[in-house]
């Protein structure tokens, strides 16, 4: 299956230096790592898990933020805390 669909040029130079940073061959290639990515992200999510970056010699993590993680956090948090409760 195809799938087109435009991008600003901004964009566009952020995906190529993204495919250059992952040593991606094609597009699609960074595409599928991309959904994978996207995938454990809302599996994690839905689980209640919070995504982090840990620095362990500084003792500093920052929580990922995003749309998408906040929302899937709010459709799951009720289903979560109702099974914390038994």
């Amino acid at each position: 299956m195809r799938l087109n669909f435009e991008v600003s040029e901004q964009q566009m130079n952020d995906l190529k230096a993204l495919q250059l940073e992952t040593d991606s061959a094609t597009m699609k290639e960074l595409f599928n790592s991309a959904m994978t990515t996207l995938g454990w992200l809302i599996e994690e999510s839905k689980k209640g898990n919070e995504i982090a970056a840990v620095n362990e010699d500084r003792k500093v993590y920052r929580i990922l933020v995003t749309p998408v993680l906040e929302k899937i956090a709010k459709k799951y948090r009720p289903v979560l805390a109702g099974k914390a409760g038994r």
